[in-house]
């Protein structure tokens, strides 16, 4: 198999895991007799282990190849999700959340580290469309097997039979996913690449990206029902951001290469910033959201891809810093977001969302602009 399909199925493979944990408490919750505060604890390990993974990721390429992380990773992943179809006592769920993190986080790592140095700007929006079709496919799936009776440890046992298949592939594939040379350490510690100001920055346009993103995607039927939506449109509002966030990035790889990444960004930003204004109206929130998912498409793909030519030979472990600092993102600023709405009202998000958009724009205006 194409090493580029592959990277394909796996993002897909990446990506349906991750609204397992959100999508099955209500059944989970229930099983264990524990109240949804409870789910944070999950998402707190989930969280905690993906980002310990990111900040790892440089040195275990180094060490054990891109290859030989994947392979690890998926196993790991797959681990994790037979562990959770088990239906373990509860403080081992939690430590499971950690594994499914960690073996999360390095594949992000790894695949977009090489993705980046072998693929162009069009295969990065791909291959992230590619996670939004996981991400669908996966609460998907889980829906279809509660609906035919199956416990939730079904959604779990479905998720971890296709990451098991994965995880063979990159077994059979790990050592083409190598270069000839074996790659080199670093010249440079994590903690001197952290002092790089574009390291910096692109960490930044990371963490407000992902946050912008989770925050809009999460909080769209609160935000419409709030508006006097019914519960289904709410729902249907937030498939809709997910599902326009997905194809737009599939459009983006056909024209991303012909504008030029760098441009395309800048010319996204301020459409994305009126897209944002327009949602804190309350005047055409589909739409509003609709073009905020398609111009927020290409910020995470296309950032990465122009990793290795604005930081050469520290480009690795900058990836590895990203993909931690875009997870903390996810953890952070959706649930400030959340206090927000609780003591102003569910229209404090657009707010936020607006905000930053701002903050967003104006980090992207400030990367530097190479061939």
């Amino acid at each position: 198999m194409p090493l580029l399909a592959l990277a394909f199925l796996a993002f897909v493979g990446l990506g349906l895991p991750d609204p397992l944990p959100g999508t099955l408490w209500p059944e989970v919750g229930k099983s264990y007799g524990l109240p949804n505060a409870a789910l944070g604890l999950v998402l707190a390990g989930l969280s905690g282990g993906y980002i310990l993974a990111g900040l790892l990721a440089g040195r275990l390429i180094f060490t054990l190849g891109i290859g030989g992380v994947l392979a690890a990773s998926v196993a790991a992943t797959a681990l994790a999700a037979f562990g959770h179809a088990l239906a373990p006592p509860f403080p081992l769920f939690v430590l499971l959340a950690v594994l499914a993190g960690l073996g999360g986080g390095a594949v992000d790592a790894a695949l977009n580290t090489y993705s980046a140095t072998h693929f162009s700007s069009r295969h990065l929006n791909w291959l992230h469309a590619c996670w939004g079709i996981g991400a669908t496919l996966g609460p998907a799936a889980a829906a279809a097997l509660l609906a035919a009776g199956a416990g939730w440890q079904a959604g779990y046992a479905g998720a971890a039979i296709v990451l098991t298949g994965l995880a063979a592939a990159f077994i059979a594939t790990r050592r083409r996913w190598d270069d000839a040379a074996p790659p080199e350490p670093p010249r440079t510690s994590a903690v001197a690449a952290l002092r790089h100001p574009v390291v910096r920055l692109q960490m930044a346009v990371f963490f407000v990206y992902t946050g912008l993103e989770a925050g809009a995607g999460q909080w769209a039927a609160t935000v419409l029902s709030g508006r006097g939506a019914s519960a289904a449109e709410g729902a249907w509002a937030a498939t809709l951001f997910w599902a326009g966030l997905t194809l737009a990035r599939i459009a983006m790889g056909f024209v991303v290469d012909r504008i030029g990444p760098d441009r395309l960004l800048r010319l996204a930003m301020p459409a994305m910033v009126m897209a944002a204004a327009l949602y804190t109206t309350g005047w055409a929130d589909l739409v509003a959201l609709a073009l905020l998912a398609a111009l927020l498409a290409p910020v995470y793909p296309t950032v990465m891809a122009r990793t290795p030519a604005r930081l050469g030979p520290i480009a690795v472990q900058a990836i590895g810093f990203q993909v931690a600092s875009a997870m903390a993102g996810v953890a952070v600023l959706p649930g400030l977001m959340g206090i927000a709405a609780d003591f102003y009202g569910p229209d404090a998000v657009p707010v936020m969302l607006l905000l930053l958009g701002l903050l967003l724009t104006w980090f992207v205006w400030r990367l530097p602009v190479t061939r």
